[in-house]
């Protein structure tokens, strides 16, 4: 006891709170559609919010005596520990989400993600009724620290491995040029978990991981440059560098595959321009949940979108192609949306050595519009009535 500091303690953790409110106060303000990245992103604050405060209160009562002093003791520390599981595993599932936009892909990553967190969930509970796995509160209300402790630190490292993993993947693609700077949160977090797991009364845990989410804030302002806000897309800009570094991506070939909305005019004209601003946005889900993780998804303009994939097989672009469509056909049948979706499609392989870019550009455009010729065609509709 006579080790702590707790002037220091209240101080280092009320600093990471007023991070994390500087963060949600400046964070997507006024966005009316959050994203599964938002949510994600808004968890981790107000899970660092909690942590920060519940941090500084076990230290403030630990040793000392009062009625249900232990009950109070047992269930802050059980909430650290699940908040600490929950951050590492929310960071991951928002790095996969940045780097590929797809929901389908978070649900099926999450399954296994959410193993650690269920392995901590079973101990800490079991330490609320004595096991001392995880921790313990001695009769004179004094925290100590179980045989178990170390594992939910290898948990937490996993995580952070992982993310990694993450990032390092997409960029090997050789179409993730945007690097997701995953080190930015790593570093200090784990810094922060190595003195607080070496030095008892040390804290610094809670607000490593503040001071992570401000560098990865400050650094994802850049990176926001090449997103459509809308579709949550990669935009124009985007596209432009990845072909302006073709010679720099993972492999020589690539296909592209362009996509154009039938009768957006349409969508707009009867169910209004919101509705249009929906079916932008199902577009963007239907795309992030077609792709492969060594494909991109981007906006180009307006109701026009591209598909950038890793590959010179067209098999394996014929394949994307016809997830696309089905994705869209199962979008329109679900009944989420009062307007239809459908897509006219093209693509084309890209040499990246010696390709011309306006060639490979236009190839996909001629196919594109050839099949929105047949769409109007079958349809009887005029063209121009696009």
């Amino acid at each position: 006891m006579d080790t702590i500091n707790i002037p220091e303690i209240v101080v280092v953790n009320g600093i990471g709170v007023l991070l994390m409110l500087f963060l949600r106060a400046t964070w997507l303000g006024g966005v009316k559609k959050r994203r599964a990245g938002d949510i994600l992103y808004d968890l981790m604050i107000f899970i660092t919010i909690a942590g920060c405060i519940v941090e500084a209160v076990t230290f403030l009562i630990d040793g000392k005596i009062f009625p249900g002093c232990r009950a109070v003791s047992y269930a802050l520390n059980a909430m650290l520990f699940m908040g600490t599981i929950f951050v590492g595993c929310f960071w991951c599932l928002y790095v996969d989400f940045r780097l590929h936009t797809s929901v389908r892909r978070l649900y099926s990553t999450a399954r296994f993600l959410l193993i650690p967190v269920a392995v901590v969930f079973v101990l800490a509970v079991s330490s609320l009724f004595g096991s001392g796995l995880l921790f313990s509160i001695s009769e004179d209300n004094v925290y100590q620290r179980g045989k178990l402790v170390w594992l939910s630190y290898f948990f937490l490292f996993c995580y952070y491995a992982y993310s990694l993993y993450l990032s390092r993947v997409s960029r090997r693609s050789g179409l993730h040029i945007q690097f997701f700077p995953v080190l930015y949160f790593i570093i200090p977090c784990i810094l922060g978990t190595i003195f607080q797991g070496l030095f008892y009364g040390l804290t610094m845990g809670w607000t490593s991981v503040a001071i992570a989410m401000l560098f990865i804030h400050v650094q994802l302002q850049s990176m926001n440059a090449y997103v459509d806000s809308l579709s949550g897309l990669y935009n124009r800009r985007y596209l432009d560098y990845i072909l302006s570094h073709r010679r720099h991506l993972g492999g020589r070939f690539l296909y592209g595959i362009y996509i154009d909305v039938n009768n957006f005019k349409g969508i707009n004209d009867r169910y209004g321009h919101a509705c249009g601003d929906d079916a932008i946005r199902a577009i963007g889900g239907i795309l992030s949940d077609s792709i492969p993780s060594s494909g991109v998804a981007i906006r180009c303009a307006g109701d026009e979108f591209m598909v950038l994939l890793a590959t010179g097989e067209e098999a394996e672009a014929r394949v994307v192609m016809d997830r696309i469509r089905e994705n869209a056909r199962r979008c329109s049948a679900s009944g989420d949306h009062p307007f239809p979706i459908s897509l006219a499609i093209g693509c084309s392989r890209f040499d990246t050595l010696e390709g011309n870019v306006e060639e490979f550009l236009s190839q996909m455009d001629q196919q594109m519009y050839s099949a929105k010729a047949d769409y109007y065609q079958s349809q009887g509709m005029d063209r121009r009535k696009k």
